[in-house]
């Protein structure tokens, strides 16, 4: 498999029988990169260091944070492959990024130590009904699950209570996809049925919903906030005011649990934090929403705790 720079192209890697190399392209200028701190650099696993580089998981396209350019689905460009692009340089070394769609193959790999961290961002569920044992995160946002719907809402959908009766798309390894699993067996409670379309990618979703297959897409704010605007009054968000089964969701990296990456990875975005780069990406990619004050580790724990009725 072959893990190309992000800055240079990124590129979606398959199989070796789908996909044999994806050629480089010239770095493109940067205008204000960020320096590199040695104390985090010498920070890093003694392996990064010698290499030069670390390969991040991400799960494919998923805009505003990984956007692919039509006729060119192995490159990206987004918010996530700008953050990452500046904690590289943070650190002193090339990212380069692995696409592995299933999230427990990501983690396994992580694990493994064949590459270094992941980044779609991921949710973060430690402490949670849907932990992820021997996992940790470093949170960068706060989200927001509502629904994708055709202009209008023809279906009235606005939050979880009223999808009984309708079709809603939800990826497969997901946790919106268990949510909206467990809001269909409340449905057939009442008489009511809520039919739960399996979809592999956020592509897919949004797909599903033009085409009439799903009346509503659920999942992260972020990729449906893109897809709306994208659509040129074709699509909306619905239901961003509640919190659909995900309150005080944070989302960041994925790592396994005391991992030596983690506390220079989060110096590494505390810089961003505090030197606006991190608010600037955000509000470049219509993330305005999704940000927070300060970066940490297993926020979503932490929120737990401060909310223990939820």
């Amino acid at each position: 498999m072959k893990r190309t720079p992000i800055a240079t192209t990124l590129c979606i890697l398959l199989s070796a029988t789908l996909m044999t190399g994806c050629s480089a392209a010239e770095k493109p200028a940067d205008p204000d990169p960020s320096e590199m701190v040695q104390s985090i650099h010498d920070a890093l696993p003694q392996d990064i260091q010698d290499d030069g580089s670390l390969t991040v998981v991400i799960s494919g396209a998923n805009p505003p944070w990984w956007v692919t350019t039509p006729g060119k689905a192995e490159e990206y460009t987004g918010a996530g492959a700008e953050l990452m692009q500046k904690v590289g340089e943070i650190m002193g070394v090339d990212v380069e990024v692995v696409a592995i769609p299933d999230i427990s193959g990501a983690f396994a790999s992580i694990s493994a130590k064949r590459y270094a961290f992941g980044f779609f961002p991921y949710a973060d569920s430690v402490g949670g009904p849907r932990e992820r044992p021997g996992a940790e995160f470093v949170d960068v946002l706060k989200e927001v699950v509502p629904f994708l719907v055709k202009k209008g809402n023809p279906a009235n959908v606005t939050s979880m209570d009223d999808l009984c009766g309708v079709t809603v798309a939800a990826l497969v390894n997901a946790a919106t996809y268990k949510v909206a699993e467990a809001q269909a067996a409340k449905c057939q409670e009442t008489g009511q049925d809520l039919d739960v379309l399996g979809i592999k990618t956020v592509p897919d979703g949004i797909l599903a919903v033009r085409s009439g297959r799903a009346d509503a897409f659920f999942t992260g704010g972020a990729s449906l906030f893109h897809a709306a605007k994208e659509s040129k009054g074709e699509l909306e968000v619905v239901g961003d005011e509640y919190d659909n089964g995900f309150a005080g969701q944070f989302m960041g990296a994925l790592l396994p649990k005391g991992s030596d990456l983690t506390q220079p990875l989060l110096d590494s975005f505390q810089i961003l934090f505090d030197n606006g780069d991190y608010v600037k990406i955000m509000k470049k990619w219509g993330l305005d929403s999704e940000i927070i004050e300060k970066p940490g580790v297993n926020l979503y724990a932490d929120w737990l705790a401060d909310n223990p009725t939820k």
